[in-house]
């Protein structure tokens, strides 16, 4: 079985849009309560996964799976 690639339904050979999750760092009131986000990446906790929806940053049009060898 081949690795999995994500392609553009029309042939666009671009990058895609899609969902990752982070840890970011945030200054909180002593509650808890968010005022600011200081730093934007820690760690990448999940990186993206095939079953997101990816979109292609070119037309816009939903990606495919596809395999190779």
């Amino acid at each position: 079985m081949g690795k999995r690639i994500m392609i553009c339904p029309n042939g666009c050979h671009a990058s895609f849009y899609t969902t990752a999750h982070v840890m970011q760092e945030w200054e909180v009131t002593q509650r808890g309560d968010f005022i600011n986000v200081t730093n934007e990446c820690l760690q990448t906790t999940h990186s993206p996964d095939f079953d997101n929806i990816w979109t292609c940053s070119k037309c816009g049009a939903e990606g495919h799976i596809s395999r190779y060898p």
